[in-house]
């Protein structure tokens, strides 16, 4: 008999826990585990899943959220409700009083202090013992569901976020024409960011670094790819500095390695991060990476062995790594071998055994109660 699952996300636009969601949804042996994803709203730019998708219409904490996930665990007898990001989380917790599914949080970053999530982490230390298990991203997330929500360390599974490594093959692409359409000349250097333009992922950290930049060469080109809040903001920055002609917006791509292709240089400047599963993906495509050490992002880069750590963060710092690496030829080409077989941990293979894995205990402990449910 099949595991039957409900993956509970607050939405589906293209950012690192829709796209976890996706990865494991998809590629999960359905022999063995029947899987379906409930998004609490429909986002306008919804990424396509091929599982089951069913789409509520919650976009703020709300108690009947809770009422409509309980419902649909009994409509499809559900066995495991797979929880991820702040809303979905806390409304499976509540949804937990109402049904017999076992319940697994999955910490993608919001737990971390600073910014916004006051209330989710407030609400899940309350709310933490409703959950069977904890799936935590990283080592980093692990200590912060310990200190934050007060999680027991026995109860938190370190799973990594993983990639499609089909699609992040740099051999798919054509360089040349994704430079073009950049803009970027042959002779110049392309310097990438991929992410949400939010304060924590640094984007104003990296225009302020190209500025200091070009004011040393004409060579230098920055691509900016994403949308969020924070936009605007960084266009005038952009403005600002004298660089509207140094950096493109790329704004969305449904696709990221499409743009990737392009840059010879990847900059990672969170403020705070779980994983930096973007770190994974420029690893993959071949390109030398400078992230900031902070969260897990210091489990994925190694200083000047898969990239370079900056720390403290700071547009000084940042510049500095880049020039480094295009200076150094065999720096860049040290970072980049080394990388390539560093990432390759990060296929899904063993992430994919690990969540199956737990599935299966969770639903071992009480097969009984299981069956009663299907009948």
């Amino acid at each position: 008999m099949k595991i039957r699952v409900l993956h509970v996300i607050d939405h589906l636009g293209y950012g690192g826990a829709p796209v976890a969601v996706r990865n494991i949804a998809e590629r999960i042996n359905g022999e063995r585990i029947e899987t379906v994803v409930c998004a609490l709203r429909t986002n306008p730019r919804a990424m396509p899943i091929k599982v089951r998708l069913i789409n509520l219409g919650y976009h703020k904490y709300n108690p009947f959220a809770a009422l409509a996930i309980t419902k649909l665990c009994r409509e499809h007898k559900i066995d495991i409700i797979h929880a991820h990001l702040q809303k979905s989380v806390i409304s499976c917790l509540l949804a937990g009083f109402f049904c017999d599914a076992k319940i697994i949080v999955h910490e993608h970053g919001p737990i971390f202090r600073g910014g916004t999530g006051f209330l989710y982490r407030l609400l899940l230390k309350s709310l933490h013992s409703r959950a069977a298990v904890a799936i935590a991203n990283s080592q980093a997330t692990k200590t912060a569901l310990i200190r934050t929500a007060g999680f027991d360390e026995k109860s938190i599974q370190v799973v990594s976020n993983f990639i499609d490594f089909a699609r992040f093959d740099r051999n798919l692409y054509d360089r040349d024409k994704a430079r073009d359409k950049l803009g970027v000349a042959a002779n110049q250097v392309a310097v990438g960011f991929v992410g949400r333009l939010d304060p924590c992922k640094g984007a104003d950290v990296l225009i302020h670094a190209a500025a200091l930049l070009c004011r040393e060469s004409e060579q230098f080109r920055f691509v900016i790819m994403g949308e969020g809040s924070q936009r605007s903001q960084l266009e005038r920055l952009a403005g600002q500095l004298g660089l509207q002609d140094k950096v493109t917006f790329a704004g969305l791509c449904t696709n990221p390695a499409e743009v990737m292709i392009a840059f010879d240089v990847a900059v990672v400047p969170s403020r705070r991060e779980a994983f930096g599963i973007a770190a994974v993906e420029f690893m993959r495509m071949k390109i030398p990476v400078v992230a900031s050490a902070v969260g897990g992002l210091v489990e994925v880069v190694k200083h000047e062995k898969t990239g370079i750590l900056v720390d403290p963060l700071s547009p000084e710092a940042i510049a500095e790594a880049v020039g480094r690496i295009v200076q150094d030829k065999a720096l860049r080409e040290s970072l980049i071998n080394e990388a390539e077989a560093f990432c390759r941990k990060f296929d899904g293979r063993e992430q994919l055994r690990q969540i199956t894995e737990i599935y299966e205990k969770l639903c071992s402990r009480n097969p009984d109660a299981r069956c009663a449910r299907r009948t």
